[in-house]
């Protein structure tokens, strides 16, 4: 696999894991880590026999933020190169948040400003304990647009606009309360909580799961139930007649575990 300056990637089997590798600068973001990450989404997300990709950092924050030196160079930047290189960003969201396979991000100390984004647009958002979370553009002049969207699917409105307006610290347990992670790790050590998590996973119908992705995907499920009843019947049915569902399902009843488990 290509090496990086500002991340590690690697893969095992079913599983890639990019890593967030500047610790010096508790993985400050820039924009060459940003399109580092993006080039290594692209290529995970090609790959068929991929199903899990998982975002950690390296060090003790997961990551502090826009880098400093990346912000004073943009004082020198015209609008459009700000908003080229914003697009960019807003493009890595959309990459892991539309990824094929699932994403499960993993945060840890502090996690500040536009590094929420990566959280957010994650399938799961898992913590260890003493992570903190905070939305600081506003302390700058800044407002942080292009992870709104993410912020606010995962915890509403309001929650997501008192945060952005106060920039104030936010806590696991009140990140966990309002939807911003799924779940808080146990211990500093998460590989065994991580492992398990993957084995669940994997134990899943490959289709399946990318149909549960696309079932939550945009806002069919927040229309009114009697306007889903076709739409939902016609996704069941065609999962049941595919060659994945013939298998699961057979698999039940002749109490065995189905083919994808074998692999």
């Amino acid at each position: 696999m290509t090496k990086h300056q500002y991340i590690s990637a690697s893969r095992e089997n079913a599983t890639a894991v990019i890593t967030l590798n500047r610790p010096r600068v508790h993985n400050a973001l820039n924009i060459e880590m940003i399109r580092e990450i993006s080039s290594v989404i692209v290529e995970f997300n090609k790959d068929d026999d991929l199903r899990l990709i998982i975002l950690d950092a390296n060090g003790e924050n997961f990551s502090s933020g826009a880098d400093i030196h990346w912000m004073k160079k943009g004082l020198e930047q015209s609008q459009e190169e700000l908003e080229g290189e914003s697009r960019e960003l807003a493009l890595l969201f959309n990459k892991i948040y539309n990824s094929p396979k699932v994403t499960i991000a993993v945060a840890k100390g502090k996690v500040i400003g536009g590094a929420n984004g990566i959280i957010a647009a994650a399938d799961i958002a898992l913590a260890l304990p003493e992570t903190t979370f905070m939305f600081s553009e506003v302390k700058l002049g800044l407002i942080p647009a292009t992870i709104a969207p993410y912020i606010v699917n995962r915890t509403g409105n309001n929650v997501a606009k008192e945060w952005m307006l106060t920039g104030r610290e936010i806590s696991l347990q009140e990140a966990l309360e309002r939807g911003l992670v799924n779940g808080i790790l146990k211990n500093s050590d998460p590989a065994e909580e991580i492992e398990q998590l993957k084995k669940t996973l994997l134990n899943n119908g490959p289709a399946a799961i990318k149909g549960v992705k696309e079932l939550f995907r945009g806002d069919d499920l927040l229309s009114d139930p009697d306007d889903m009843i076709v739409p939902t019947a016609s996704l069941i049915a065609k999962y049941r007649v595919s060659d994945e569902g013939q298998e699961g399902t057979r698999a039940f009843i002749e109490k065995r575990k189905p083919a994808w488990r074998n692999g």
